[in-house]
Parts: structure tokens; sequence; C-alpha cells
């Protein structure tokens, strides 16, 4: 159990991120079935570009810091539980209640940077008519021949230091 809280915000983040792709991917199917102009976002490039990432990263190492602790020491409770039945009651009672308020706090803090991150690929798309914009370029499995690729990465890094 200990590993689902090991890695602090950056694997948040990439949970985020992956789940982003994947419904980026799912969203995209109908538009890759044809001609299409698709965007591509290194969103972990861009996240740690961001302007005052450092800053924001450590408050929300504050956040992981302070909540981690309790966590840890009811996860070793748990742990020492034999009943899977019992133990899981507890992780739901105990420990999932403390995860809740450690997201929604991070969430607080990370919101702001990802809707400016999110504001900028979604202008930099309209404005170049793209019908999609994935941040993994392994999400498109196939596209037509016609369909234009653009990686739009450093365009949205220079959107957001303005």
């Amino acid at each position: 159990m200990t590993l689902l809280f090991r890695g602090g915000f950056q694997m948040k983040l990439s949970k985020k991120l992956t789940t982003l792709a994947i419904v980026g991917a799912m969203s995209a199917t109908a538009a890759v079935a044809s001609a299409a102009n698709i965007g591509l976002v290194n969103m972990s490039q861009v996240v740690n570009s961001y302007p005052g990432y450092g800053a924001l990263d450590m408050k929300m190492q504050q956040v992981d810091a302070q909540y981690r602790p309790q966590i840890e020491k009811k996860v070793q409770e748990i742990e020492k539980i034999q009943d899977q039945t019992q133990a899981e009651a507890e992780f739901n009672k105990s420990v999932a209640p403390l995860l809740q308020k450690e997201n929604e706090e991070i969430n607080k803090i990370a919101q702001p940077m990802m809707q400016a991150i999110h504001n900028a690929v979604e202008s930099i798309r309209v404005e170049k008519k793209m019908d999609v914009v994935l941040d993994d370029p392994y999400t498109i499995r196939a596209a037509d021949a016609n369909s234009k690729i653009e990686n739009i990465t450093n365009e949205v890094i220079s959107r957001l230091k303005k």
C-alpha cells in the first residue's frame, strides 16, 4: 500500500496528465478518422517551464510533507491488519480522507497554473484551426495521410511567459 503515497506532486501531476492524454485520445478518435489538424504538446515540459513553477512545486511539496507522516503511520497500522476486508475498511475510514484533503490542497495550488496552460493550449488550437491537441504523440495510432501533425510545445511555453 505504501507505494500509493510515494512520489508527491510529480506522480499526481503525471497521473492527471496521463488521464488528460487518454481523454484527449478518446476525443481525438473521431477527428483522426479523416484528415485532421493535430497538435502535440509536451505537458511535462510546459509545466516545468511554467513561470513560478518552482515556488508552486515547493508549496505542493509542503502540503505533501504535512500529510505524508500521518498517511504513512496509518498505512503502517493498516498493513498489520490480517483481514483484507477490515484493512480496506480502515483504509477508507482513516487514510482516504487524508488523501482527499491533501489532493484538494494541492489542486488549489496547481489549479491556476493548469488553467493558464489550458487557456494557452486552447487559444493556439483555435488560432491554428487544430481539431485536437494531444499531450502524448503515442496516442496517435493512425491518421489520414493528409493530416497535419504539429508540435506546439514551444509556442505554449512562449505564450505562458508573456
